[in-house]
């Protein structure tokens, strides 16, 4: 019985070894680290700023809710997936980020009027952030490609009549 057995593990050894498999775990940097095992997503921060005002007399809306996301081009409701969230302040600005894929070019913040009535009812609105000639700083050359930041300007919202939301 115990010729058999070892046997079996010499006949197992030699197929681990054909197949690659030993004691060391050489597919981790066991050959002195040219192997680099990583594990999770690659990601990228993206950074969007911008100014929001009024479309009729272009004065500062605070209260505004920008959120950085992406679309997926194959998702037939074209869900808005989030990755930041940011308000403007009294000035009507606004910095948001978040971390992503870094293949995405195009992302969107979309703003909306979240205060109520507080500073006026505002239509939402979605705004395309091209990242597409955007240079990544920081990163570490492997996942984390670093971060990315544009600025999107002045965006106009435009006004909601209060009796027709009542």
């Amino acid at each position: 019985m115990a010729v058999i057995t070892r046997t079996y593990r010499k006949i197992l050894a030699a197929l681990l070894a054909a197949l690659g498999f030993s004691g060391v775990a050489m597919s981790c940097g066991g050959y002195g680290g040219e192997v680099r095992a990583e594990y999770g997503t690659p990601s990228a921060t993206f950074k969007a700023k911008g100014f929001v005002v009024s479309e009729t007399d272009n004065s500062p809306i605070q209260g505004i809710s920008a959120t950085l996301g992406e679309k997926y081009p194959n998702d037939p409701e074209e869900q808005f997936y989030t990755i930041g969230t940011a308000h403007t302040d009294s000035s009507g600005n606004f910095n948001v980020e978040g971390r992503g894929y870094p293949r995405k070019e195009i992302l969107y913040v979309e703003l909306k009027d979240v205060d109520g009535k507080a500073n006026g009812l505002f239509a939402s609105k979605v705004v395309e952030a091209d990242f597409s000639n955007v240079t990544f700083t920081g990163g570490s050359g492997h996942w984390n490609r670093g971060e990315a930041e544009i600025n999107l300007g002045t965006i106009k919202m435009k006004p909601e009549d209060i009796t027709e939301t009542e």
